[in-house]
């Protein structure tokens, strides 16, 4: 893939994890299943307080979300052994194969008491995990899809530059602010913080939807990300995504 075209990608998966955190959110006690932090910090409260029922329940996605990324990067080092280089689709598949169980619930769970809750917080959380570890490569960036914590430290690294350089051009080479405005579309810095800011802001709108659709279909509004998983997997197989993946997997065992 050439051009704008990776980096849609990469905005369009990001939603798609938006999109099911907010529905594990919304129906599953208020877990994350794709946001470790959120879990991990609450790991941490839950063991100050004492709270052991409270901890083994945040720990339990944090625990999963980890079980999908080890497999799919071992699945990516097999890919690369084997050269394989249609393996983001498996990958996909996988994680479709994971959401759609899920899918299949006829009505919202309540509560994290509720039977079955925690297989599918955990069904949910590895899906998430084989996500984020199957695509990480988009043209010159390199984004995790399942989180936007890195994407906002990368968003500000790359504004700062912009700021710096804009600086430079009014302030010591006098250039007028009109020209300066119209010269920035072609500076790196400023595309990247552009196409790094859509990528968060692809997370929210991916959450948006997901809320909707989780209290419009419940479990059932899955359906929406399965499909999309299902064009990136055809996609995948006109055009190889994972290229990059396995070349930094196979880079390691040298």
């Amino acid at each position: 893939m050439h051009g704008k075209a990776p980096i849609l990608l990469a905005v369009f998966l990001t939603w798609i994890a938006g999109f099911v955190d907010a529905v594990g959110y919304i129906s599953l006690g208020h877990i994350y299943t794709a946001n470790m932090s959120g879990n991990s910090v609450a790991v941490g409260i839950h063991a100050v307080s004492r709270e052991w029922a409270g901890l083994l329940e945040r720990i339990w996605p944090v625990v999963t979300y980890f079980g999908g990324l080890l497999f799919c990067r071992l699945l990516i080092t097999y890919g690369a052994r084997k050269r394989i280089r249609r393996i983001a689709t498996p990958a996909l598949l996988i994680e479709i194969g994971l959401l759609v169980p899920v899918c299949a619930i006829s009505g919202p769970v309540k509560g994290t008491a509720a039977e079955l809750s925690v297989a599918y917080v955990g069904l949910l959380a590895v899906a998430m995990g084989i996500q984020n570890a199957a695509l990480t490569h988009f043209s010159t960036l390199t984004v995790h899809t399942g989180f936007v914590t890195g994407t906002l430290l990368k968003c500000a690294e790359n504004t700062a530059k912009y700021i710096d350089w804009f600086w430079d051009q009014i302030r010591r080479k006098g250039q007028p602010l009109h020209s300066v405005i119209r010269s920035s579309s072609r500076q790196k810095v400023f595309r990247m913080s552009v196409w790094l800011g859509l990528i968060w802001l692809a997370y929210i709108i991916g959450a948006c939807c997901g809320a909707f659709g989780d209290h419009a279909f419940s479990f059932r509004s899955l359906l929406v990300p399965i499909v999309c998983l299902a064009g990136v997997s055809a996609l995948d197989l006109n055009r190889p995504l994972a290229v990059r993946e396995e070349q930094e997997q196979s880079g390691t065992q040298n």
